[in-house]
Parts: structure tokens; sequence; C-alpha cells
């Protein structure tokens, strides 16, 4: 295994020790989470096309990515100062809180035609995806789900991913598979997954 992903998987194991060796307070992360509700919803789901939706999501994801934005590893305006001050145990919380929510979405505007819907789902076979995420695409552990997202957030997501400018959890494994991905295979992967029913 090379060093990089040797220290990647140590801290993998680190983080995962560290954050889950007490039960979060899902109360506590409802309070805490006051301020999540302008960008990610009222009930954890987003009206914003750039904005994820939290609700129900994987609470080890929502944990990396709230330590990511903490510590500056994955840069974002809005969300570095927002995570600056959270403690562990906030971000315990937070994530437990926003992963107890039904998951769901709106309905996206103008469904694609069969024929976009189609390349999508064939570019999600193609690529492997439902290998971390789950055949229905609501992810495991620290794979997100990834059904029901804005588009054009799963879209900048996966750009990000292969620029490599958005940090992979653990070893490395967005940041390989995005590589791959074109961008027609990145506009048919977010069309896809917005309504992967």
């Amino acid at each position: 295994m090379p060093q990089a992903r040797l220290l990647a998987a140590s801290a993998a194991f680190l983080l995962a020790a560290t954050l889950s060796s007490r039960a979060a307070d899902t109360e506590a992360g409802r309070v805490r989470a006051e301020s999540c509700r302008a960008c990610h919803g009222e009930t954890g789901i987003s009206a914003i096309p750039t904005v994820p939706s939290l609700a129900g999501q994987r609470e080890r994801y929502l944990q990396w990515q709230l330590v990511f934005f903490r510590s500056g590893r994955r840069a974002n305006e809005l969300m570095g100062p927002l995570a600056a001050d959270l403690s562990d145990e906030e971000i315990r919380n937070i994530s437990a809180y926003f992963a107890s929510l039904p998951r769901g979405g709106p309905i996206p505007a103008g469904l694609p035609d069969p024929a976009q819907h189609e390349a999508g789902r064939q570019a999600a076979a193609r690529h492997r995806c439902a290998a971390c995420h789950t055949d229905n695409f609501g992810g495991s552990q620290a794979a997100p789900a990834i059904a029901h997202q804005p588009r054009d957030y799963t879209e900048k997501a996966l750009r990000d991913y292969r620029s490599a400018a958005r940090p992979s959890v653990g070893v490395a494994a967005m940041t390989e598979a995005a590589s791959a991905l074109s961008d027609t295979d990145i506009t048919a992967l977010a069309l896809f997954l917005e309504a992967p029913e």
C-alpha cells in the first residue's frame, strides 16, 4: 500500500475511533443544527440546486465532511467558518440528527426524457457506483447516499472529485473513480441520480 494511502487509512481509523467513542445526542444535534436549515432546508431537504440534502444521509459520511470543513481540508467559504468551532461532540450530534431524518427529496422539475435517464443509469453501472453507494444509491458507512441530491450539486461534486479539488474519504476512492468520468458521464450521472427510480 503506498504511503499516502496508508496515512489516509490510519487517519480514517483515528477519526472513526474518536467520533464514535460516545453515543450521539440527536436532540442536541437538532438544536445545534438550527443555522444549517437556512441552506439545507427545514427538514434537511435542500431547495437550493447547489446545496446537498442532508436528511437521511450516512452519519459517518457527515462526520467526515464536517471534520474536513473544520480543518480546511475541504475548502468552502460558507461551511469552513460554520464548522471551524465545532467540537467532536457537536459533529457527532449534528451528524446523528441529520442521519435520523427521513430521506427523500423534491421531485425534480421537468424529469429527463427516458433516453437521458437510461444514459445515466448505464454510466452508473459502467463506473460501478453501486459498489460503494449500494444498489439503491443509499450509501453505506462513509460512502454517502447519492440518490435524490440536487443535480447541480452532484455535478459539481463529481467535477471537484475529478480535479482533486474535493478530498475523498479514506483511500481516495472518489478521486480515483471520478478521474475516469467524462463531462458527458458527469452530466448523465447527476441527472440520473436526482431521480434514479
